[in-house]
């Protein structure tokens, strides 16, 4: 994997892991119970980064650079943007569709 599409896929999990940890904020309504975050990410972040990981690598660069915008846009996690968007890698040498 290319360096530019390794730094996409990692930008794409930072912000996923930013934009889903600001929504379990909100869902302690608003307090912001640090503690709560913290026991999330010690016990999910490293499988949260390798999962996603797995399931961006199939992604062209211009589709990952879109999933990369629709992240930083909307504040939606990447679990929302894959299922809800229903974004499916192109297949090598096809060209990618804008949804």
């Amino acid at each position: 994997m290319d360096q530019i599409k390794q730094d996409l896929i990692c930008e794409i999990i930072r912000m996923s892991q930013i934009n889903l940890l600001e929504k379990k904020r909100l869902e302690i309504n608003g307090a912001c119970d640090e503690q709560s975050l913290l026991d999330w990410v010690k016990d999910n972040a490293a499988e949260y980064r390798e999962s996603f990981k797995a399931r961006l690598e199939s992604f062209t660069c211009s589709q990952l650079g879109d999933i990369l915008k629709r992240i930083s846009e909307s504040g939606r996690d990447l679990s929302q943007i894959l299922e809800g968007d229903s974004l499916a890698p192109t297949p090598h040498g096809a060209s990618p569709m804008n949804p």
